[in-house]
C-alpha cells in the first residue's frame, strides 16, 4: 500500500508501529508506577508508612520475593527494549537506506534485544530465587 508521504506502508510495518505504541502506553502506566513507588516516598509514605523507604533491604528483599513484581520486571524490561529498539531501527533505517543495510540493522537490533534481554531477566529471576525466604 503506498500512502502519498509515508512512502510504501506494509502490513509488517503498521503491525511493528501499533505494537510500539501499545508498548508505550503499557510503559507509560508501569513507569508511572514505577517512579512513585521508588522516587517519590515522602509522598506516598503519607498514603502507607511502609512505602516511606523503598530501598531498604527489607523492603527490596520483599519485593524480590514477589513473583508478580519480578514478571512485572520482566515485562518493563522487554517493552521498554521492544519501544527503544524500534525507535532505533526507524532512525538507522531512515539515514542508511537500502535492503541490505535494513536487514543488517534489524539483525542487529533483533540480537542486542534479545542479548539484553537475556541478561536482565535471568538477572531478575536469579535474585528472584536467592532472596532468603522468611
Amino acid at each position: 500500500m503506498h500512502c502519498g508521504w509515508a512512502g510504501n506502508v506494509t502490513d509488517n510495518k503498521i503491525k511493528y508501529w501499533a505494537l510500539n505504541v501499545f508498548c508505550a502506553l503499557v510503559l507509560a502506566v508501569l513507569l508511572g508506577a514505577h517512579m512513585g513507588l521508588m522516587h517519590l516516598p515522602g509522598l506516598l509514605g503519607q498514603i502507607n508508612p511502609a512505602w516511606k523507604d523503598p530501598l531498604a533491604w527489607a523492603h527490596v528483599s520483599e519485593r524480590g520475593r514477589s513473583a508478580a513484581i519480578t514478571g512485572g520486571y520482566v515485562l518493563l524490561l522487554g517493552l521498554a527494549l521492544f519501544h527503544g529498539l524500534y525507535g532505533v531501527h526507524t532512525m538507522f533505517t531512515e539515514f542508511f537506506s537500502g535492503e541490505r543495510a535494513a536487514r543488517r540493522i534489524a539483525a542487529g537490533c533483533w540480537i542486542a534485544g534479545i542479548a539484553l534481554f537475556v541478561i536482565g531477566a535471568f538477572s531478575s529471576v536469579i535474585f528472584h530465587i536467592s532472596v532468603p525466604r522468611t
